[in-house]
């Protein structure tokens, strides 16, 4: 995937996710933010979409799946996005219909980042299922945390949830930020 070119308002970017998942068949919306994130906001989130799905009668395995990539992507925001205006952007998208969820999540990051996301994840979207699941006990097993605490789990934890791959992309918002989102499909079973 080649990053956007043109600068773009951060905040715009909800609406523009917004019609391209209606465009993909994804009608209904349960989530959706840009703004500030915190701790508050994720607890939040994800008691919110707990709640929608138990009373949807989702089964108890794809709402252990919905949590896990949620937790995941908004730690991640947490921990690697990068503040404006003194502020902890960040996108959160819940879309559905009949068959499946879309999960899109984004936040702020250096534009210098974008060949080091993009090749890690497309490494990650180029293993089978079984080669992801290895490659997360690997990680897991060796334990090296990265400057900023993590241990390189996040993603490779919601490729395993979801057993999709995760499509991303760059929207440059100044010369050196970017808004970089991820979205992953996880079908209902």
């Amino acid at each position: 995937m080649q990053p956007e070119t043109s600068m773009i308002e951060p905040k715009s970017l909800l609406t523009t996710w917004m019609q391209e998942l209606k465009n993909e068949g994804f009608h209904s919306v349960h989530l959706a933010h840009y703004g500030v994130m915190n701790q508050d906001l994720v607890n939040s989130f994800t008691e919110n979409m707990e709640g929608f799905m138990i009373s949807s009668g989702e089964k108890k395995t794809l709402l252990k799946r919905m949590f896990s990539i949620l937790i995941e992507g908004l730690q991640n925001i947490l921990i690697h996005g990068l503040k404006l205006d003194n502020e902890l952007q960040s996108l959160v998208i819940i879309a559905y219909n009949e068959t499946s969820f879309r999960i899109v999540l984004g936040n702020l990051t250096n534009k210098a980042d974008i060949s080091k996301i993009s090749s890690y994840l497309d490494k990650l979207n180029a293993m089978a299922d079984d080669e992801v699941k290895e490659y997360y006990l690997q990680s897991l097993n060796n334990g090296i945390m990265s400057e900023k605490g993590g241990a390189g789990l996040g993603f490779i934890t919601m490729r395993m949830k979801s057993k999709s791959i995760l499509d991303y992309r760059f929207d440059t918002v100044n010369s050196d930020v970017i808004l970089f989102t991820i979205a992953s499909t996880l079908e209902r079973e």
